[in-house]
């Protein structure tokens, strides 16, 4: 029996989504992005003539947000609205947070995911406007994380913050040393990132490497050797749903 859903990631600057059979929670077969408004989200699921289903969401976006949109959704139709924060507890997965709802749900979702059917010590990855690693042990124990501005970010903040450093979007991502500013701004960004997801494989050499998010692919091609799983955030959601469904 095929029973479906529709996904929703919220991120800092756009919103993924997608329709997912419930039973089938990692095999997304389309995912689609759309620009950050309530309005883009409810045009694009329009324009791709989705049925009416119970809704799994995920944001990052902020309490005012969420509201905006889920009222959108609801005032089309989409009356079954699910957006629940990080948890204590969850399938096996340990919230290291003295409070867990302040976590991004994001970071745990894409944990869920990431260890769903496996029992491996794992370093989750996601690399989008931020750069988020996670740290999970075999036994599910979130042992702590990092975030770190992710490339963009750090793109903007040397512009926005010095005077002398301006360059055109589109530079080659590289880690060898530049030799225009351009080079030595995006060669500079890309091997912070990559550096600070090298330091810590070498602080936990057991953790299995799973990557995840916009960025992930980059990651990959400067060198870095682990399991590609850009869509983990709405991954989790479909598990959320499935376990809801056999409740």
């Amino acid at each position: 029996m095929t029973i479906h859903c529709l996904v929703i990631d919220v991120g800092n600057s756009s919103i993924k989504w997608a329709v997912a059979d419930v039973t089938k929670p990692l095999s997304l077969d389309s995912v689609y992005r759309c620009e950050r408004t309530a309005q883009a989200l409810l045009d694009d699921l329009r324009r791709n003539a989705v049925d009416l289903l119970p809704v799994w969401m995920s944001s990052v976006a902020g309490s005012a947000f969420d509201r905006e949109l889920i009222e959108a959704l609801q005032r089309e139709g989409w009356q079954h609205v699910v957006a629940e924060p990080a948890a204590a507890v969850e399938l096996g997965l340990v919230n290291s947070y003295a409070v867990a709802e302040t976590m991004g749900v994001d970071r745990w979702l894409a944990m869920l995911a990431a260890r769903y059917q496996r029992e491996s010590a794992l370093l989750v990855v996601d690399v989008g406007t931020a750069l988020t690693i996670d740290v999970v042990a075999a036994d599910g124990r979130h042992e702590g994380g990092y975030i770190l501005p992710g490339v963009q970010l750090m793109e903007r903040a040397l512009t926005r913050d010095t005077q002398r450093v301006r360059f055109s979007d589109g530079a080659h991502q590289s880690l060898a040393p530049g030799q225009s500013t351009a080079q030595c701004v995006t060669s500079g960004v890309w091997l912070a990132a990559v550096g600070a997801v090298r330091l810590a494989m070498s602080n936990h050499p057991v953790h299995e490497l799973v990557l995840a998010g916009g960025g992930a692919d980059a990651l990959m091609n400067l060198g870095l050797s682990g399991e590609f799983r850009p869509n983990l955030v709405l991954e989790g959601l479909v598990i959320r749903a499935l376990v809801a469904l056999e409740a």
